[in-house]
């Protein structure tokens, strides 16, 4: 790792393919301490499999290839060479050797749904950049190495109430192995998520990659989400946070088992998701391995939904959305997480929910989501990328 100071306020690091991330990070960390100075890691092309936490303020990666790309080959498995993969293994349903005392429990504990690249400090940015969690589509070598047991039967020191019920399916072992692209092994994943601190978060042309609960943030957290590529299978952008979508590709990792579904969204902030000028469409062969795209497309009622609110508060607005022919429920919308759950009611169940210009005019969507005429939400708020999240700009 080669070390530049670039001037009297700004660090430069480089981390070099076979290196470590965190290293850079570990440095970023103790200049920042002393000096307050703001760093800039560039990353060379490659795979790096570690569990990153961002907790240095203004921290700055990116990829370093003259030609940077965020695409994936072979079902999934492999990033193409002028790409730089952020990725980690582990999943919700699991208690695996190498967390030692660390208690794998969803979103409640420390790594927030189990994010390879947790963010916890402001100003965080990234370009170019894949961030992924292997754990839904495929086995990676240090997986292979691990050993785990289902946390359902764990000796770790549960509480009667936090101890799992549902018992998990043996994983397989194979290197490389899709098979966990499969339902039965599908559970909560973070590739990335986003603490209270992380404010003023920005993100440019990357990629975030997983099937269920891909990218998360805490109440506070602020995301600025510009062009790249989020893909996942069900709820997979999620939480509190306020955050802004602005023409990215919104891919459906979704494959031709009976009933399975993609819900994009699910939002429980106030000021919550905004999606902007953005376009779905479904996974192809190189980016999911066990897919039957003809039967998606022809079936009679897709299996995409652009949102299913975390809490009835949950605000989403989705404006300007285009998709591939044949992607998107007539419905769009789901009350999956809300129905019948404390405060849900029927006659007004998700009242900030809004759509503004969809390509099919929002024809078919339920009664309770708003179809606004103006682009612009009732208590004044205009949608906008730069009014959505001033601080970004």
């Amino acid at each position: 790792m080669n070390i530049f100071v670039a001037s009297i306020l700004a660090l430069v690091l480089h981390v070099h393919a076979g290196e470590s991330v965190t290293a850079a990070v570990d440095s970023a960390r103790a200049v920042y301490k002393e000096r307050g100075e703001r760093t800039t890691i560039w990353i060379e092309p490659g795979t790096y499999c570690e569990e990153l936490t961002i907790d240095v303020p203004g921290l700055s990666l990116k990829n370093a290839s003259r030609k940077p790309s965020i695409g994936l080959r072979n079902g999934g498995v492999e990033a193409d060479p002028e790409a730089v993969r952020l990725t980690w293994y582990y999943g919700h349903g699991y208690q695996y050797k190498s967390m030692g005392s660390r208690v794998n429990y969803g979103g409640s504990r420390e790594r927030r749904w189990n994010a390879s690249v947790l963010v916890t400090a402001p100003d965080f940015y990234a370009e170019n950049i894949i961030f992924e969690n292997s754990f839904n589509l495929y086995v990676c070598e240090k997986e292979a190495a691990d050993s785990l047991v289902d946390i359902s039967q764990s000796d770790m020191p549960w509480t009667a109430k936090e101890r799992p019920k549902k018992v998990m399916p043996e994983r397989p072992k194979e290197v490389g192995s899709t098979e966990v692209q499969k339902k039965q092994y599908r559970e909560r994943a973070a590739a990335i998520s986003f603490t209270e601190g992380a404010t003023n978060a920005r993100l440019k042309n990357c990629r975030a990659v997983g099937r269920q609960d891909v990218l998360y943030g805490d109440e506070g957290a602020s995301i600025y989400w510009e062009g790249g590529i989020l893909a996942g299978g069900v709820d997979f952008i999620f939480g509190a946070m306020t955050m802004c979508v602005n023409k990215a590709t919104i891919v459906a990792n979704i494959n031709d088992e009976k009933g399975d579904k993609c819900y994009i969204s699910a939002g429980r902030g106030n000021r919550g998701l905004l999606f902007y000028k953005c376009h779905i469409r479904l996974a192809n062969e190189e980016e999911l391995e066990i897919s039957n795209f003809k039967s998606q497309i022809s079936n009679a009622k897709p299996e995409v939904w652009l949102a299913r609110p975390w809490r009835w508060w949950g605000e989403t607005v989705w404006a300007y959305t285009t998709w591939d022919e044949g992607v998107l429920n007539s419905e769009g919308w789901s009350l999956g997480l809300v129905k019948d759950k404390e405060g849900y009611n029927p006659e007004d169940p998700c009242p900030n929910s809004y759509e503004y210009k969809s390509q099919d005019k929002s024809k078919g969507r339920p009664s309770w989501v708003r179809v606004l005429k103006k682009p612009v939400l009732p208590d004044g708020t205009k949608i906008s990328p730069k009014k959505w999240i001033k601080k970004t700009y």
